[in-house]
């Protein structure tokens, strides 16, 4: 892992208050873990991209992430259960914190399942509430059952890789994903298991300095992408008014975009090292 000690001590210490307190903490955690910080390794997408290609890139990204609004609004279900297939590819196929390919395949389907081992009615109501409506609550149920079950196998199965590397840090990260409230672990786990080592890659990436010169080079995607989740959260907050569904929604609108348009754009293309913000 290679967020540092005080850093992990932080978000574990936040996570465990969170879980404490109860009522709108997990989802305030959600919102400054999972899609706050967790959104900083997305920020530097554009500046992977060469100059010639940046107007074409910004417009398929947005036509993605626009489109992938459009299509939870009228098909919620099939919206979210593709959003879940292509996270745990994503999560496989971007793995910085393991080496064996088993391990990695555990690592995508451990992030979205961990949570939902010891809380698959929790998590099956949470996905009911990211549907329409007029979804069947029946899909919601047996997406928790499966996501549980794949969680608990993905879960021994990099227990053991923590036991190997002798990483008790490790092992207590997916230790509190599974044993805390479904979105203070999944934010828990999406962080420290792929952003926070992904954000790190994108440092080297675009020749960035540190934390500070990172966001310097990428502050006005992040202050875009600000405007762009409060606009996308407040139309769906209105039509179901806990938060669940614009959260899902708007997190979904990333990550879509980053996780299919990018690999196109980069493909057999060596990655740009850029001064700083164009």
């Amino acid at each position: 892992m290679t967020c540092t000690g005080r850093s992990w001590r932080a978000l574990v210490g936040l996570a465990i208050a969170a879980s404490l307190a109860g009522g709108l903490a997990p989802l305030a955690y959600v919102l400054l873990v999972g899609l706050g910080l967790g959104l900083l390794h997305g920020a530097s997408d554009l500046y992977l991209i060469e100059h010639g290609q940046r107007r074409r890139f910004v417009l398929s990204y947005l036509g993605v992430a626009i489109v992938c609004a459009l299509v939870w609004q009228v098909a919620g279900a099939l919206a979210l259960t593709a959003f879940l297939l292509l996270s745990v590819w994503h999560f496989a196929h971007e793995d910085e914190v393991f080496q064996r390919r088993h391990e990695q395949i555990a690592l995508g389907l451990f992030i979205l399942g961990g949570p939902a081992v010891l809380h698959s009615d929790a998590v099956a109501r949470l996905l009911n509430l990211a549907m329409a409506a007029g979804a069947s609550s029946a899909l919601g149920g047996w997406l928790a059952v499966t996501l549980a079950c794949a969680g608990l196998i993905a879960f021994g199965v990099l227990l053991m890789s923590a036991w190997q590397q002798r990483d008790l840090r490790l092992a207590l990260t997916l230790l509190l994903v599974v044993v805390t409230p479904p979105l203070i672990g999944f934010a828990l786990g999406f962080y420290l298991l792929h952003a926070e080592p992904q954000t790190r890659v994108r440092e080297r990436m675009v020749g960035a300095l540190s934390m500070g010169d990172y966001l310097h080079r990428t502050w006005p995607v992040l202050v875009g992408a600000g405007v762009f989740a409060l606009v996308g959260g407040a139309v769906f907050w209105q039509q179901e008014q806990t938060g669940i569904r614009a959260l899902f929604v708007v997190l979904a609108a990333f990550a879509l975009p980053h996780m299919v348009v990018l690999p196109r754009f980069l493909s057999g293309r060596a990655v740009p090292q850029v001064p700083g913000p164009v």
